[in-house]
């Protein structure tokens, strides 16, 4: 079965909800909540590392690359 690629909208989507959710954390965190803000970046990190890896992915399946190189 041949692997699909991730559409470009998904990621930006990710990207923008990444960046909102640090942006959220950071009015959580000048609020004094501290546990919500922790919530936050951690989802954002999250969030950041799934768009990581759908560029990567998608680049290694653009180039034709193998899994195991």
């Amino acid at each position: 079965m041949d692997k699909v690629k991730i559409h470009s909208l998904t990621l930006t989507a990710l990207l923008f909800s990444s960046i909102s959710m640090a942006l959220y954390a950071g009015r959580n965190f000048s609020a004094g909540e501290t546990g919500y803000g922790m919530v936050f970046v951690l989802l954002c990190m999250f969030r950041l590392g799934l768009v990581l890896y759908g560029f990567v992915r998608n680049r290694r399946l653009g180039d034709g690359g193998t899994e195991g190189s």
